[in-house]
């Protein structure tokens, strides 16, 4: 008997210690000994995708709906390269990731002779686009290395970190040594601490929470919840935070940030309570947002205090932990409700919601038909398409944490196998995900994983013929003199029926009501494409995010 065991086996033991048990990759020669390894061992479930920025994306959605540890495997070169905007994306998503790839024989690295799939810094590039990169040097340091990328990946704020490791390297026998990591969770500062802090919430007039994906990736969706009733605050959130609290609660504002209204509302309130938000630039209209002098941040992050926004205080944290601290301080002094002040909350909410709806046109009752048929708790996955961030990610409510899925770097084409990683992390929910023809060509061939896999998501593809954010953009700010805009789309129907999927095509509300009800019901991979010419513009056309883009014009 021996516990001799190759480096992928001592890879795979480190998984099952933490509960993962769901890989995601694209074999190649330079991570083979990998896939002989899970072959061998068995019990993992083994994704494959058709790309390895797909391979990457899914792994990254997989986390923000499952909560685990996502696992994307990679091979070196050209196949490390693939997966470099998929993991930018998991970085400025904050999503916790652990990127495996190959590296060519120790004896060749960066020595330049050529040796196949050789890169001349593969390992720069990879530190430098996602929180770490770790290189294996020797073969007995495999497991404490691969403990320090996982509970790197893991501590927030999270991110994907990289293992590169020669192929030679891979099926190395050794002997794996028992290793114990000091906890590093981070906790609540002392309740001490905290005191003056819950002092601070209880006296404000007018409370505002800003609620991120820090507080999704903490699980903080009760306690800021229970902030929020305790205090009667009002709740704006990211795109990521979507679902922190219930969207359909009248102190929820939701996602409506760039919105003239909510920012003079921001900046009258006498309190903002952030957590867990990066304060991105499309987000807060390049930082116009005025916000109060008490600007209480709760962030995993020491960097984000002082950031974007000045704050009067800064709690570096585990979000959960603090405010599961801070509820308790506030509850027990029992704060007197603020009804006038809820009355005001919500007629801002319902002015928002207004004010998108009259934009919308003859796309109200393709709004209506989704607000009529999609399940309240699906994954909602949204791709960089005009309908998605204009009405889609604001007038579909989401009542749940972890059940909306966004390209936080904004690069399109990231939503087709996003939700694949998000059927597979919740098999028993509806996916559905919003795209356009052009982002959806990105990613293509992930259609065909998605049949391989058995995951019903259901697709709306709006199909306008091009560009349509840019083309927007260019006819706005360009004396509409477009250029690279138009595309010539496929017959998305046919492509979608090739690739074993059902799908149909709608040139009305009716239609869509029609094919999108038959999709929800059948648990097979659907397709939806919306003749968007057809349907006719939006009675307002959006021309670009707020702040910036006219910027750029020569003068």
């Amino acid at each position: 008997m021996t516990n001799r065991v190759t480096v992928a086996d001592s890879f795979l033991k480190e998984l099952e210690r933490i509960g993962v048990d769901t890989v995601f990759g694209i074999i190649s020669i330079h991570n083979i000994p990998f896939y002989d390894s899970l072959q061998r061992h068995g019990g993992f479930r083994v994704v494959t995708a058709r790309h390895e920025g797909a391979v990457v994306n899914m792994a990254d959605a997989y986390s923000r709906v499952s909560g685990k540890l996502g696992v994307a495997i990679t091979s070196t070169g050209t196949g490390a390269g693939n997966a470099a905007g998929a993991i930018m994306e998991a970085w400025n998503g904050g999503s916790p990731l652990l990127h495996i790839t190959g590296q060519v024989g120790s004896a060749f690295v960066e020595t330049g002779r050529g040796y196949i799939h050789d890169v001349k810094d593969q390992f720069g590039m990879l530190k430098g686009i996602g929180k770490e990169a770790y290189r294996l040097r020797r073969p007995e340091q495999a497991v404490s290395i691969f403990r320090r990328a996982i509970a790197e990946a893991m501590t927030p704020p999270a991110g994907p970190v990289t293992v590169e490791i020669p192929i030679d390297f891979q099926a190395a026998l050794i002997t794996p040594p028992e290793i114990a990591f000091a906890s590093s969770q981070l906790l609540s500062p002392p309740e001490s601490e905290l005191t003056n802090v819950a002092e601070k919430m209880i006296a404000a007039e007018r409370p505002v929470i800003w609620a991120g994906s820090g507080a999704m990736f903490s699980d903080a969706s009760p306690e800021v919840t229970k902030l929020m009733e305790l205090l009667d605050a009002a709740v704006t959130t990211t795109q990521s935070g979507r679902g922190i609290v219930p969207e359909t609660d009248s102190r929820c504002l939701g996602y409506y940030s760039t919105f003239p209204e909510l920012r003079d509302f921001v900046g009258k309130s006498d309190l903002l309570v952030s957590i867990g938000v990066r304060f991105r630039g499309n987000e807060t209209s390049n930082w116009s947002v005025k916000v109060p002098a008490e600007h209480i941040g709760i962030d995993a992050d020491p960097a984000a205090i002082n950031r974007n926004f000045p704050h009067s205080v800064g709690l570096v944290g585990d979000a959960k932990a603090i405010l599961s601290s801070l509820v308790k301080l506030i509850g027990a002094r029992n704060p007197k409700p603020k009804p006038g002040y809820r009355e005001e909350v919500a007629a801002l909410r319902g002015a928002l919601r207004t004010k998108v709806h009259d934009t919308l046109g003859p796309w109200q009752g393709i709004l209506d038909a989704i607000l009529e048929v999609m399940p309240q708790d699906a994954i909602y996955v949204r791709d960089v398409t005009v309908p998605a961030t204009t009405w889609g990610t604001r007038l579909i409510d989401r009542r749940y944490p972890r059940t909306t899925v966004h390209a936080s770097g904004g690069g399109i084409g990231q939503a087709l196998p996003m939700a694949i990683g998000a059927q597979v992390a919740a098999p028993g929910k509806t996916v559905v995900f919003m795209c356009g023809d052009g982002g959806l060509l990105v990613n293509i061939g992930e259609m065909a994983a998605a049949r391989q896999e058995k995951a019903p998501v259901i697709a709306i593809l709006f199909d306008d013929a091009g560009y349509g954010v840019l083309r927007n953009i260019q006819n706005a700010h360009y004396d509409g003199k477009t250029v690279g805009v138009d595309l010539e789309s496929p017959d998305f129907v046919a492509l979608a029926r090739g690739f074993g999927w059902q799908a149909e095509r709608v040139r009305s509300a009716a239609e869509f009501r029609n094919a999108f009800s038959q999709a929800v019901k059948s648990r097979q991979p659907w397709m939806v494409v919306v003749d968007s010419n057809a349907i006719g513009p939006m009675k307002k056309i959006f021309a670009g995010p707020d702040g910036g883009v006219a910027l750029y014009k020569p003068h």
